[in-house]
């Protein structure tokens, strides 16, 4: 009976402890990458400024949804309800003619947003493309480990959907250090 209680202890203690360091623990997070492309950001910014880009490139292309709004520039919106990914809206916030795109993603009814920006940069090569993602899991300690490898989880994501825009575009990707970044 003693090994019993003390596991039960051990468990609780742990538990605990879980709980409080989740609850110390910053939900915020932002992650970025960049990638220089052999194209004019004029090209680019076609693709970035429009739903249907994004549907064919980005992972906003992985759910099945609704358009709203117009089909590209500010209020280009994306609305969905999955199974996997729930309820969510993904729009487009703010557009800077062939320099950048803003969006937010906001699922079940904004419990969760995420908020975005592509900056498209000339360079000799082409152009930079820096994207920037960041959102906050707000004081749920579970959700604020989640944060922590947030670099890791949502930088692979964006990775991923900058190769299907070089691909979509008829670029090979270029090789990258390792993280993405340039």
């Amino acid at each position: 009976m003693t090994l019993i209680k003390f596991f039960i202890t051990a468990v609780a203690a742990l538990l605990l402890l879980f709980v409080g360091l989740g609850l110390v623990l910053d939900g915020e997070w932002e992650v970025e990458r960049s990638r220089v492309v052999p194209i004019p950001a004029e090209a680019l910014y076609a693709e970035l400024a429009s739903i249907d880009g994004w549907t064919t490139w980005g992972s906003l292309g992985t759910v099945e949804g609704e358009r709203h709004g117009p089909p590209s520039g500010p209020g280009a919106t994306v609305r969905w309800d999955d199974p996997q990914w729930g309820e969510g809206e993904w729009t487009l916030t703010g557009i800077e003619s062939d320099r950048a795109v803003e969006y937010e993603v906001r699922v079940e009814g904004g419990a969760l947003v995420t908020r975005g920006r592509l900056d498209l940069d000339p360079v000799a090569e082409g152009t930079r493309i820096h994207w920037t993602e960041s959102g906050d899991f707000g004081w749920n300690p579970f959700l604020a480990f989640m944060a922590l490898g947030m670099d890791r989880m949502q930088g692979s994501e964006m990775e991923k959907s900058l190769d299907r825009l070089q691909d979509h575009l008829g670029v090979p990707p270029a090789p990258r250090p390792e993280g993405g970044s340039d």
